[in-house]
């Protein structure tokens, strides 16, 4: 039985803040077939109205596969790769924007990284209207997740001070690989300390 840390479940508080701290995260939509459809997508979290949403164009498949079957969930990885969170729900998808400053179009505007917000709004509007964008809106019914505490003084596995090979303790052994290689010349070319030719 493992001795290591055990995988801790996420409160809902924390699971929401994972999210709100991520921007990207894999979307997984359904097939005809069954099997999931997958998708890295930059979204943006709604604590308060539990929805995830995310930019997409009319024609991708994701949306087709949404209009059909609505159900979906996004995993999210936190900050290491010890953590993840899980929003399952049912996506809406908005009305295609048809004119630049239409409420798809304010609402995509809205959802924006800050980083990458457009300088110019309006070039930036006209560009989603060009691209037949859409606003996929999941409401998320269901959140889980877990942590991994690694890494911290309580989780670290205790030094052994027992005797190693050649009868070295774990101290002497770091003492030993410590120390500067010391090289010596074998037939006119420089070996190691076992006197085997350099290569």
């Amino acid at each position: 039985m493992s001795q290591g840390p055990q995988p801790r479940t996420l409160s809902e508080d924390e699971l929401s803040a994972l999210l709100s701290t991520q921007q990207f995260g894999t979307l997984a939509t359904n097939k005809r077939s069954g099997h999931p459809h997958l998708t890295t997508m930059a979204y943006h979290w709604d604590a308060a109205a539990r929805t995830l949403r995310f930019s997409s164009t009319a024609y991708r498949v994701k949306v087709k596969q949404l209009r059909r079957d609505p159900r979906a969930a996004l995993h999210v990885p936190g900050g290491d790769v010890w953590s993840f969170a899980v929003a399952e729900g049912e996506a809406g998808i908005s009305d295609i924007t048809t004119v630049p400053g239409d409420a798809t179009g304010r609402e995509l505007l809205g959802i924006s990284p800050v980083p990458v917000r457009p300088e110019d709004e309006a070039a930036f509007l006209e560009r989603l209207v060009a691209e037949r964008r859409v606003v996929i809106r999941l409401k998320v019914s269901r959140l889980y997740g877990t942590a991994l505490d690694v890494g911290t003084p309580e989780h670290r596995p205790p030094r052994s001070a027992g005797p190693l090979s050649g009868g070295l303790d774990r101290g002497q052994l770091r003492e030993q690989q410590d120390q500067p290689v010391r090289r010596r010349v074998v037939g006119g070319r420089e070996g190691d300390r076992t006197g085997a030719p350099g290569t």
